[in-house]
């Protein structure tokens, strides 16, 4: 008789089901490696904008007690610091999230945190040498956290002036 040819051009079901499930492993570990990503971007675009305004801090900071500043007293409890200057005195004041030098308010990323506060002032009275004028220094420590950040950011600022 006659034999009737198959027709094999197709895919067995099988061979679907390992193509199907070959196809879904390879699309979680990409999506895996998205999202880790993305949080990368997020931590490094928040580290970046902390660092940021912190280097606006030092500017202000710099602007307001460079060759100005001849006097200083600070309250970590207090969050706060009377810097002196010849005739007038004004505020630097650490908030949750703001640090306040004067009438400028500079304003921290939003989530983030001033924590680890350390506010230190040794004055001494008259000068040390003719070439070494600062007999004083302010320092100022803080860290900036946030829940995004997977580290702390520390800062540490240092002034030196003359006590007079």
């Amino acid at each position: 008789g006659r034999q009737m040819k198959l027709n094999n051009k197709g895919f067995t079901v099988v061979e679907l089901l390992a193509s199907f499930t070959l196809t879904m492993i390879i699309i979680v570990f990409l999506f895996e490696i998205v999202l880790e990503l993305k949080d990368v971007y997020v931590n490094e675009s928040l580290r970046t904008q902390v660092m940021g305004k912190n280097a606006v801090v030092a500017s202000a900071l710099n602007n307001h007690v460079d060759g100005k500043l001849i006097g200083s007293s600070c309250s970590t409890a207090n969050k706060k610091c009377t810097l002196s200057y010849a005739g007038s005195t004004e505020e630097l004041v650490i908030g949750t999230n703001t640090i306040k030098i004067g009438k400028q308010l500079i304003e921290m990323p939003a989530g983030t945190e001033i924590t680890g506060l350390n506010l230190v002032v040794s004055e001494k009275i008259g000068s040390l040498s003719a070439d070494y004028r600062e007999n004083s220094y302010i320092k100022i420590n803080y860290t900036i956290s946030s829940e995004t950040l997977d580290m702390p950011v520390a800062f540490n600022y240092v002034y030196t002036y003359n006590k007079i």
